[in-house]
Formats: structure tokens, C-alpha cells, sequence
């Protein structure tokens, strides 16, 4: 396949504009390619890259010998002076770590996964430089995204960030990379099934601002997941396409806001208590069965057309191979209904179906055993 320039038709990449919801959107992102060779992707990346000067190149142990090291020798051939930084761990101490290695850089490039992307991206934007993204899976929507995941204290807190300047995926390196991770990347995106139905909730309940053009980029990116597990997953540009696309959202209205609701802040409460050994996707694809169900049990916004059944949400996760069970991941009962009755408090300006319709501790419990989530006593 030769390298593909992917497009969005909903917006214009790089460029500003007018939106009906009364706002001017900037897109940051100017490029996002597609392709199954990493040397012609960054071909066309590298010759676009002004000034030439010092590159930081952001990779991990792993990914280093998978690709890291292909894009280090790339961009010093086309006369860029570049920088290994490792990064192992998404947290405050490992930014500053390479803000220090970073100072004086022209550009930043994260080759790797999650933790990698992450702890660029946040440099990147500290350091006020651009950065590409390069990702060697897609294990959640975070690759084109201004949000960064970074551990304080002990404590994963999502912050703002500046979208990648280019993002550069490559088919074959997504394809080989852990199916565990892939699940997790669709189970992430799956997940806007409730994030987006919350949004809506907040903007009928609470006046919230509220974009369609934004809207329907996320629930496209949705069908795209849908239409990726439908069709066996061998289709991976549908998986880059729905993240590209969830990455895009986030970043035109400077918030998460679209992509997550009340399964994130239930996945935020497992990460702060320490419990489990779930990835984010998977934290939060749980989290999505959970909330899908709590909107079957009360008045919900109108039908959207977009909407899946906690059984339907279950039914995807099952087929590409992510955890449908708290036990799958080792998170107690107890911890998750703590998660259910308390992960509201941790981003109360959000509204959420959690918000709409608190849980009592019977009710957590119903709801654990109504989703298959537990057995029954």
C-alpha cells in the first residue's frame, strides 16, 4: 500500500473555522498518514520538518528496537542531530526528565505506545515545541489527542496538552503489536457509546456547551469500531480511523469531554486505589457496560442512533477479546462498588448518568450482577 494522506471530511486539518455551535475551532494537527512502510511515511514527514537542528526522539525499551531506533537513523540522515530518551513510566518525574534531555530541541517524536505518546506529548507542550506522533499500537484514543495521562503521585490525572503536529501509523506495526493491546483500543473507543450519551445528558440537564460537528466525529469513530470488530479486525485503518478521529474531537473542543463520561471516572477510581492490573481501554470498556446499563434503567436523552445495550457493548468486547468480568482484570467486588458510589466525586463538574441516577451500595451491587460483572451471592 502505498502512503495514504487519511482525511476527515467533517474538518479541514491545520486550519481554522467557523462551526454552528458558535465557536472557531483550530485543528493542530496538519498531517495524518497511513501506510505499510515507515521509511516512505517518514519520506514525506521529514522532508516537511523546518528548522533542521536537535530531534528528540521518545521511545521505550520495547519499541526502541521495533521502531525507535528505525526513526533515529531516519531523521539523522536528513541532517537532524537526534536525541534518544526512553521513557518507561507516564509519570511528572519522567517529563522532566526529558524536558531537561529535550531543552533546545526543535522537535519532539514519540515512537511507541500509550506511555510513550503520553509522556511526549506533555514535554512537547511544556517545552512549547511541536511533536509526531508514531504510534506502534493503539491500546486507547489518545494518539491524536491534547490529552495527556500522567501519574501524580498516585493519582493517573488527564492534562491538556498540544495535539501532534503529524500523526504517522503504520499498518503492519499496529497489526503485530499485542492482540491484548488492539482490544484495549477498541474497547476505549466502544466506550464513547456512553461518554457521548453523558455529554448530551449534561448539555439537556445542565446547559452544558455542546458541538454536533464535534458530536459526530466521535460517534463516526464509534461506527468505525463497530464496522473494525464486524468485519473480523483485519481492516486496521478502521481502528486508526476511529482513534484519529476521537483524538480530533477532544482537540476542537479543548476537553475530553466527548470521549469520556462516567466509565472513565470509573476506571480513574481503580488507578487511584491502586487496584487490579487492567489497561485503560479495558478499564473503561467495563465501565461503559456498566453505565449502558444504569441509562436502561432510567429516562435517558433522546435516541441518537449511536447508542449500544450494556449486552451489545459486552457482546463487541467478547468478540475482539477484552475483559467482560471485574474478575478478568483482579478488581475486587468491594472495590468496584466503591468505584460505582464514589468515581462521581472525582470530577464533580462533569455530568454524568451517575450524577443524573446515584447508586446506592444494593444498587452497585444489583448492577454488578445485572451486567454479569460478578456472580450472584
Amino acid at each position: 500500500m502505498p502512503p495514504l494522506l487519511l482525511t476527515v471530511p467533517e474538518i479541514r486539518l491545520g486550519e481554522e473555522f467557523d462551526c454552528s455551535c458558535g465557536r472557531v475551532h483550530r485543528v493542530a494537527t496538519r498531517q495524518i498518514l497511513f501506510g505499510d512502510s515507515l521509511d516512505e511515511l517518514l519520506d514525506l514527514v521529514v522532508g516537511e520538518v523546518e528548522p533542521r537542528g536537535p530531534v528528540v526522539v521518545v521511545t521505550g525499551p520495547k519499541t526502541r528496537a521495533i521502531a525507535g531506533e528505525t526513526v533515529k537513523v531516519h531523521f539523522s540522515k536528513h541532517g537532524f542531530d537526534p536525541i534518544v530518551f526512553e521513557a518507561e513510566k507516564a509519570d511528572l518525574a519522567t517529563v522532566s526528565g526529558l524536558e531537561r534531555v529535550a531543552s533546545g530541541c526543535v522537535l519532539a517524536v514519540a515512537v511507541g505506545g500509550g506511555t510513550v505518546i503520553d509522556v511526549c506529548k506533555y514535554a512537547a507542550h511544556r517545552l512549547g515545541i511541536p511533536f509526531i506522533s508514531i504510534p506502534t499500537t493503539i491500546s486507547h484514543d489518545g494518539i491524536s489527542s491534547p490529552v495527556a495521562s500522567i501519574l501524580i503521585g498516585s493519582r493517573r490525572t488527564s492534562l491538556m496538552a498540544t495535539p501532534p503536529q503529524r500523526v504517522v501509523i503504520t499498518a503492519p506495526l499496529i497489526s503485530r503489536s499485542p492482540q491484548r493491546l488492539i482490544a484495549s483500543g477498541c474497547a476505549d473507543i466502544l466506550a464513547k457509546s456512553t461518554s457521548l450519551r453523558d455529554w448530551i445528558l449534561g448539555h439537556l440537564v445542565k446547559d452544558e456547551y455542546f458541538c454536533k460537528t464535534t458530536f459526530d466525529l466521535t460517534a463516526t469513530a464509534l461506527l468505525e469500531i463497530r464496522r473494525f470488530i464486524d468485519a473480523g479486525g483485519g481492516d486496521i485503518s478502521l481502528l486508526a480511523s476511529a482513534a484519529v478521529r476521537c483524538g480530533l474531537a477532544m482537540a476542537l473542543v479543548e476537553s475530553s469531554r466527548p470521549c469520556s463520561g462516567a466509565e472513565h471516572l470509573f476506571s480513574h477510581y481503580i488507578d487511584m486505589v491502586g487496584e487490579g492490573v487492567g489497561l485503560h481501554g479495558e478499564q473503561v470498556g467495563l465501565g461503559a457496560i456498566l453505565m449502558a446499563a444504569r441509562y436502561e434503567d432510567f429516562d435517558s436523552p433522546p435516541q441518537q442512533g449511536f447508542e449500544l445495550t450494556f449486552q451489545e457493548l459486552r457482546g463487541y468486547l467478547t468478540r475482539v477479546g477484552a475483559p467482560t468480568r471485574i474478575e478478568d482484570i483482579k478488581v475486587s467486588e468491594e472495590v468496584a462498588v466503591k468505584a460505582l458510589l464514589e468515581c462521581k466525586n472525582l470530577r464533580p463538574e462533569r455530568y454524568t448518568i451517575l450524577h443524573h441516577a446515584p447508586l446506592t451500595p444494593p444498587g452497585a451491587y444489583n448492577l454488578l450482577r445485572k451486567t454479569g460483572m460478578a456472580e450472584e451471592l
